[in-house]
This record gives C-alpha cells, sequence and structure tokens, in this order.
C-alpha cells in the first residue's frame, strides 16, 4: 500500500542543456484511508484526493524547477542573466484501466496544468505491466505545451542576454515544448525493499529546440538516469 524511494538521478543540468548533473531521485506513494493518497516523482508531489478503489486521479500537484545561473558547466549560458529556481503548482486528472493487456496490468491517461515561471498544460499516457516474479516494468509517454511567458523566460535571448553572451536575439514563442518516452522497472530484493530503475529520453520541439541557447550551446536531445531503493510498509 506504501512505498518510499530515496536515490539519485543524472539529468540536464537545465532544459536543452548538452550537460548532465546529478539531484535527488524521490519516489512513492502513501495511502492516507479516506484523506486520499500522495505520489512522489522526483521533485513533484501529487496529492490524489479519490479513494484507492475509484479509477480516477484528481487533486493538486507541486514541483520544484532548479535556477540556471552561474554554476552551470557552459561558460556562455553562466554568462546569461540568471533564472532563480521556481515552485511550480497545478492541478492534475488522470483515469487508469486494469487489466488491459495481461492480468494485473493498468493503463492510464492523464493531463497536468501547472504554472510557475509560466504556464505548462502535460498529456501523458502510462502503462504498468504486471508483477513477473521479482520484476516489473512500467512505460511512460509524455507531451508538453508551453506558453509565452514560459518560453520567454527559459528559451529567449533578449538584447541584454544577447551583449552579454554573444548568442544571437531570439523571440520563443507558445507552442509544444517536448516530447518524452520514460522507462521505470523494480526488482524486489525481499518483502519490504525494492531496487527501482529510470531512464527517460527528452526532445526539445518547437521555438525551444530553435533558441540559441539549445541550437548553439546546448543539446535537442537529453537522457536521465535514475536508481533509488524503495521501502515498502
Amino acid at each position: 500500500r506504501n512505498l518510499l524511494g530515496l536515490g539519485a538521478i543524472s539529468m540536464a543540468e537545465f532544459e536543452g542543456s548538452a550537460d548532465q548533473a546529478v539531484r535527488p531521485f524521490l519516489l512513492g506513494r502513501l495511502d492516507l484511508g479516506g484523506y486520499g493518497s500522495l505520489r512522489l516523482a522526483g521533485l513533484s508531489v501529487q496529492y490524489n484526493v479519490m479513494g484507492p478503489k475509484s479509477p480516477w486521479a484528481f487533486g493538486p500537484v507541486l514541483s520544484m524547477r532548479p535556477a540556471r545561473d552561474d554554476s552551470v558547466a557552459d561558460p556562455v549560458v553562466r554568462l546569461l542573466r540568471k533564472v532563480d529556481s521556481a515552485g511550480e503548482a497545478g492541478v492534475f486528472v488522470e483515469y487508469g484501466f486494469g487489466d488491459t493487456l495481461a492480468q494485473g496490468d493498468r493503463l492510464s491517461v492523464g493531463l497536468e496544468a501547472k504554472g510557475g515561471k509560466g504556464n505548462q498544460l502535460t498529456w501523458g499516457v502510462q502503462y504498468q505491466g504486471p508483477k513477473m516474479g521479482a520484476f516489473q516494468y512500467g512505460i511512460d509517454l509524455r507531451a508538453t505545451y508551453a506558453n509565452d511567458k514560459y518560453m520567454d523566460t527559459y528559451f529567449s535571448v533578449d538584447i541584454d542576454n544577447s551583449v552579454r553572451s554573444g548568442l544571437p536575439v531570439y523571440k520563443a514563442s507558445a507552442g509544444l515544448k517536448s516530447t518524452t518516452i520514460g522507462f521505470t522497472g523494480s526488482y524486489d530484493l525481499s518483502r519490504q525493499w525494492t531496487l527501482i530503475g529510470r531512464l527517460g529520453l527528452s526532445r526539445l520541439a518547437g521555438d525551444a529546440s530553435d533558441s540559441p541557447i539549445v541550437r548553439l550551446r546546448g543539446d535537442t536531445n537529453s537522457t536521465a538516469f535514475g536508481l533509488a531503493l524503495g521501502y515498502r510498509f
């Protein structure tokens, strides 16, 4: 019913970065009985107000986006004005189907809307396979749309930043920002302890991928790999 995991994940320093950074990898679920449940994934937490028997999941979501500042590895990006870390808040809704391709599996589709330094809307589908002895796997696909404010904050280069860095002036507009495919696997070490691995492959799209920050100094594609030890109770 409950799982808490802690580990580390290697991921892009910031969206569009060609360099990796190691950050905490938190994951889990906590059943609150008649008060819903909590779900942790990376630096994001969802509070599901629906009961455990409902196929629906709905509630608020909170997450943290790390800063892009003078600590990044790229010497040109370090010259840009600092973008502070940002708390993001919003809502999510999800519907799940059980026993779709095999007994014990689960297919869910969902939508998440949140805002911080701009707004994002993410569509997602996730498949969790049935347990195969001590092993279980999951696959998820996501696509994220971002509004003008978000794209301008993270991907535009105004005149001041152009003078600071030498990058060309660029204005990023709203549109599809990124697509991601993720693979998760868990292996039970005992009844309580489990080892969990995560591999994510992301690709920036539209004005995000055309930004000089990405095109000239970074990479449109990024990889995330995480490993955590989880405890069931």
